[in-house]
């Protein structure tokens, strides 16, 4: 389905490996990084970075938006794009509608006329609004549950529900404050298109300075590398694995006796770990969890470190430190 999504709504190219000429809902694509995650249910919840073509880095943006002209197109492209509202209109909502289960609807064969009538696209665009009424309704609506006040936010909602009403998109100068236009504080940001032919929930922000990036950067790395297993289970699993080891320990030394204790935790996390049909469907196939647009190479952060070192000729100040008594991060580097 992702796939599905890139090519015929954002308009990406997977046999060139870049955006089609004439693009799509976003404009043209330079890339993408998405994870791939799945739900207990076996549903993908994925994350996606994309970079859009002709796009500045934040501070080129900011000094940009300084001109009246620039912020008017930028603001009138992004309100265009993402939603923050869902339309003004009354319809009849089945306490049992179920948008995912079904398809979106098909477009009469006429809007694909140069001309097509004006009754056929005014009967259109009132079937599509109603789909965005229906489905932003069942979809995209917050409504906090038990899960909104984990982790000790028992008075607010860690998801920052309901957000501040903004009457009109700003940009403040002084603070290089980008602010979008919200007029329903308990509506998700979406985009119309993708909500209705897609059917399913999503978040689509905007990224415009490098405090954004950092967090969208950890976001996205936190599901990568988050454990499956819940603590109480890993304690359960751990449980377990000690009391299968005899006592019988007179002439086993003692670190014959912790391999043995490691190579049991081991063989039980390995046991129970479990993982759905699609994420196994995807490793036999060799596609791993990451979802990119190009060849990416994994780069770890101890050779980043060493490769940063070498290039620059790093010196460490306390030459007699080791790496496991001192970190990194708190020793003094000079050239």
């Amino acid at each position: 389905m992702w796939r599905a999504c890139f090519e015929h709504l954002l308009g990406w190219d997977f046999a060139k490996q870049r955006s089609s000429d004439v693009g799509g809902l976003f404009g043209r694509i330079r890339a993408f990084y998405g994870s791939s995650e799945y739900t207990e249910r076996g549903s993908l919840h994925g994350h996606y970075l994309i970079w859009l073509e002709g796009a500045c880095n934040p501070s080129d943006m900011h000094i940009k938006l300084r001109d009246e002209a620039f912020r008017q197109r930028f603001f009138s492209f992004f309100e265009h794009i993402i939603h923050h509202h869902l339309p003004d209109i009354e319809v009849d909502i089945d306490p049992k509608f179920e948008p995912r289960v079904e398809r979106p609807p098909r477009p009469p064969l006429h809007m694909l006329d140069s001309e097509p009538p004006s009754d056929v696209v005014n009967e259109w665009l009132s079937t599509f609004t109603s789909q965005i009424k229906q489905c932003g309704e069942v979809l995209q609506r917050h409504t906090c549950r038990a899960v909104c006040h984990k982790y000790g936010n028992d008075s607010v909602c860690r998801f920052l529900f309901p957000h501040d009403i903004v009457d009109e998109s700003t940009f403040d100068a002084d603070t290089n404050s980008v602010i979008f236009k919200c007029v329903d504080g308990t509506v998700n940001y979406f985009n119309p298109v993708i909500l209705v032919c897609c059917r399913h929930n999503h978040d689509l922000r905007c990224i415009l300075s490098g405090k954004s990036a950092k967090a969208a950067m950890f976001y996205i790395s936190d599901y990568i590398t988050k454990m499956d297993t819940k603590t109480y289970e890993m304690l359960s699993l751990l449980s377990r694995a000690v009391s299968r080891i005899p006592f019988n320990h007179v002439a086993e030394s003692p670190s014959s006796a912790a391999r043995t204790l490691l190579h049991k935790c081991l063989s039980q996390f390995t046991r129970q770990q479990q993982i759905h049909a699609q994420q196994a469907a995807r490793y036999l196939r060799g596609l791993g969890d990451g979802i990119p647009s190009h060849a990416t190479v994994p780069m770890l952060s101890s050779l980043l470190i060493s490769s940063v070192k070498e290039s620059m000729r790093v010196r460490c100040a306390d030459d007699d430190a080791s790496d496991d008594e001192e970190p990194i991060r708190g020793r003094k580097m000079h050239v």
